[in-house]
């Protein structure tokens, strides 16, 4: 029965193509409830709950849990909370294509690996997709990396969780390169041997001064024309500045190249 355009607990149900069970379980975890409960206790819902359900519908749908779909609720109450809304769901849904896409081109990675080597590493895939599932964007480095740099630098993470070195130093020192060699700061100055020094601190320590260790994660980078597109190109804009920056760095700190004994 409906009550002056609101809607008893069984309409409801009907209309969201639920079950009352599953309303009263939203009403039970907090998720969605009633506006209004009647004198002889029954659940009235009005038009903004019926909003709020299309929400929890259509973001389950997208594959969120009821817990981050209760941080996403948007109570409607004008047209633009609805554009509101409707852009959330869409930025939603570009995420999930995005890592689609990611998954997608870690298949062809591992594709391609197998038809040059002749050999299945499927470690290497199941820890591609595990990266990917939880948002890393650095899921592709395992293609890449030597099995003995990899476990190296996790090693170095797993000691050193709480130090404060960010897994994505090499990225960061690219961009500021780029960034300085676009303000036309020289690679000898103070900024550019700081970007060096960083480098050189971060390759240490991840390699512990193996010299193959180096030499492997020195290959890792010279061969960024596989990386994709967006590091790719950080790294061949930065290259330059980079290679001067560290090679005044290391003339200037009497360090002999390890690849060169």
């Amino acid at each position: 029965m409906t009550i002056n355009n609101k809607l008893l607990v069984g309409e409801m149900a009907k209309l969201a193509n639920v079950s009352v069970r599953t309303l009263q379980y939203y009403d039970k975890i907090g998720l969605l409830k009633p506006s209004e409960i009647s004198e002889g206790g029954r659940r009235i819902y009005n038009s903004n709950d019926i909003s709020i359900i299309h929400q929890i519908i259509t973001l389950k749908s997208l594959g969120l849990s009821l817990k981050d779909i209760g941080k996403r609720i948007i109570p409607i109450n004008s047209n633009n909370d609805i554009v509101h809304m409707l852009d959330q769901q869409s930025k939603i849904i570009k995420e999930q294509i995005s890592k689609a896409n990611k998954t997608v081109e870690s298949i062809e990675m591992i594709k391609r690996e197998i038809i040059e080597t002749n050999q299945v590493d499927w470690a290497k895939y199941s820890n591609m997709v595990k990266l990917i599932n939880d948002n890393n964007e650095y899921y592709w480095v395992i293609n890449f990396l030597d099995k003995d740099i990899l476990t190296s630098i996790t090693e170095t993470h797993e000691l050193d969780e709480n130090q404060g070195m960010s897994p994505d130093w090499l990225k960061k020192c690219l961009e500021k390169a780029v960034l300085l060699d676009k303000q036309g700061v020289s690679p000898e100055s103070v900024q550019g041997q700081e970007i060096a020094n960083e480098w050189w601190r971060s390759v240490m320590k991840y390699t512990k001064g193996d010299s193959k260790l180096l030499e492997k994660l020195y290959k890792f980078y010279s061969g960024a024309g596989n990386w994709p597109a967006e590091f790719g190109e950080i790294q061949k804009k930065s290259q330059l500045f980079l290679e001067k920056a560290i090679e005044y760095f290391m003339k200037e700190k009497n360090i002999n190249s390890l690849l060169e004994e």
